[in-house]
């Protein structure tokens, strides 16, 4: 009996093996029960021959089905042979005054749960002739009925009642426990979902840093050398050195917001924006991609559009960034139009509205459903030469899921493609942008150091324990005559600001021994310390809305990501010491 609920509870067992092996013990312990008592009580021998030839048939069955394997077929054949013999076993036991009833329920039951398709609309059509025929032969020849005595009707009945109890409470208990069985795997599989997810952050964040670390050494080496009075063959390559940088940078990203998006760390953060800056940033990062590849880049804002909105702009601007990028990078000659609109719906919701439209190799239609499918690549014979991670469009779509936007793609394969995109957003001020001339002409900006500050006053404490980033700091420093120290720790840190007073302190977060929100915190507290009020700014590989809010919430006064632009950090710095330059 111990093996055999471990067999009908073990989770690796199919369900429908289980319950036809549970439903079939109990079957064949009520033949046995009620083979017995008809031995004991019953004067016909033909009827107790029937019967445990009728039980030896269905043991057999039941056997050769779990030997087999052929649960369908075994299961047909025990329902059959156990309603085959129900007419005996009802007339034998005084009809509808004895056990009939219970056991035609049974068996309606047993049929039921044990077979399945067409076998079981069969099996329970039979059954159900079976006990009509039965209880109308009783109805009609009542003198066909065995005659019992009242205390034989009690027994029966009572008898029968139990076993049908029997097989409900034992079916009740089985479901419950299969039920509950489930649930402790579910459970153990979200744990271990949960934990994998854990992981996979934990991974991807060790990766960022480990990866960006490098590129932010050769993104600033890089820079540096740019802003040097050096050959056009040495600025041809370093300006090389710059695209190739970008476009890892850009891959890092991708990886990184899919992983987020999977594992549903992205957030959407909405805050007032300027309609026309939002664009502008757009237009400056394109155009010099465009130019290059010698493309007409147009931009058409609708005058209508209003100056504010209320939304989330990074993701807005990625969404665009991907889509408008694709356009240009698919597009051989012609051009790349982003057209900008609103409309208001039927509800008064206020969409943005933006077209992208370019001349380039266009989508075949039935590839289209294809396109926001992440690790794809449509029509790879013609794409294949073309960078990329095939991430792009499968963010762009998560990412407008997430904002309640949506984009529709129409295409004409070999003339180019239309991808139109709309988001909702809250408009802060309805004022019209009138015409909008968004049309610049890029520059280099590594090149031009017009707005490189002087701050020889200016004290700051650099803190990484990477040298090769405390290179970069220095050299993109280097025109502004600021003051700067070093330090490889926290500790050293905590050393440094017990001695000296300084302005500005950027403080790498992933450091060994003492983190920088550790150290930051300690500098902040330091007894008799002299920068207890310095600004500190984070400087971190770790990226993303959501690290950004732990590190204001955490206390530093400033957040910038690796790799560091030599423009970006001179902008914190001006932003944070303004007196000083």
């Amino acid at each position: 009996m111990r093996d055999f609920f471990q067999h009908a509870l073990d989770p690796n067992i199919h369900l429908r093996r289980r319950l036809f092996q549970l439903l079939s013990t109990i079957a064949l312990t009520e033949f046995i029960i009620v083979t017995l008592y008809t031995a004991i009580l019953n004067t016909s021998p033909v009827g107790v021959a029937v019967m445990l030839f009728g039980t030896f048939l269905f043991a057999m069955t039941v056997s050769l089905t779990f030997k087999s394997g052929r649960m369908r077929l075994g299961a047909t054949i025990s329902g059959l042979l156990y309603f085959s013999i129900y007419p005996l076993t009802f007339f034998s036991s005084g009809g509808i005054y004895g056990g009939g009833p219970p056991v035609a329920a049974f068996a309606l039951i047993y049929v039921f749960l044990v077979t399945q398709n067409w076998e079981r609309i069969a099996s329970l059509a039979l059954c159900v002739l079976v006990d009509g025929c039965c209880w109308l032969a009783a109805y009609l020849h009542p003198e066909l009925l065995t005659k019992r005595t009242v205390a034989m009707e009690h027994a029966e009945s009572f008898l029968a009642v139990l076993l049908v109890t029997l097989l409900i409470c034992t079916l009740f208990a089985f479901v419950a426990e299969v039920y509950a069985e489930e649930n402790r795997i579910v459970q153990r599989q979200k744990k271990q979902i949960e934990d994998l997810n854990r992981a996979q952050k934990r991974f991807f964040s060790s990766m960022s840093h480990e990866i960006r670390t490098p590129v932010n050494a050769i993104i600033g080496f890089n820079e540096s050398t740019l802003r040097e009075n050096i050959s056009e063959e040495v600025r041809e390559n370093a300006q090389n050195i710059e695209v190739a940088s970008k476009l890892l940078l850009h891959t890092i990203n991708e990886i990184l917001d899919m992983s987020r998006l999977e594992t549903g760390g992205m957030e959407i953060v909405c805050a007032d924006y300027r309609t026309t800056a939002m664009l502008s940033d757009i237009v400056s990062m394109v155009w010099l991609r465009a130019q290059e590849k010698g493309l007409e880049f147009v931009i058409r804002v609708d005058p209508a559009m209003p100056a504010s909105l209320h939304g989330d702009e990074v993701r807005i601007k990625q969404v665009l960034l991907n889509v408008v990028s694709n356009a240009v990078k698919y597009t051989r000659e012609g051009s790349v139009t982003l057209a900008i609109s609103g409309r208001y719906d039927e509800q008064g919701v206020f969409y943005a509205v933006y077209d992208v439209t370019d001349t380039g190799i266009g989508i075949r239609e039935e590839d289209i459903p294809q396109l926001f499918s992440a690790f794809q690549r449509v029509d790879e014979q013609s794409t294949h030469a073309i960078e990329g991670t095939g991430l792009g469009l499968s963010i762009v779509k998560q990412l407008l899921d997430l904002m309640g936007g949506s984009v529709t793609v129409t295409s004409e394969y070999g003339k180019g493609s239309n991808f139109h995109i709309e988001i909702p957003q809250q408009v802060v001020d309805p004022t019209p942008v009138g015409e909008v001339n968004l049309r610049r002409t890029p520059r280099d900006e590594t090149a031009c150091r017009e707005n490189a500050f002087a701050a020889p006053k200016l004290n700051i404490l650099a803190v990484d324990d990477t040298p090769m980033n405390l290179k970069v700091l220095a050299k993109l420093l280097k025109d502004t005559g600021v003051s700067l120290d070093t330090a490889m720790s926290g500790a050293e840190a905590l050393q440094r600001t017990a001695e000296k007073r300084y302005d500005l302190i950027l403080m790498d977060h992933q450091m060994p021994e003492m983190d920088g929100i550790e150290c930051m915190h300690r500098i902040r507290k330091q007894e008799n310390g002299l920068n207890r009020d310095s600004r500190i700014v984070c400087l971190t590989a770790n990226v993303g809305k959501d690290m950004e809010r732990l590190y204001m919430q955490e206390g530093f006064d400033g957040y910038l990501e690796k790799p560091i632009r030599g423009k970006v950090l001179e902008d914190e710095i001006m932003r944070l010491a303004p007196d000083l330059n």
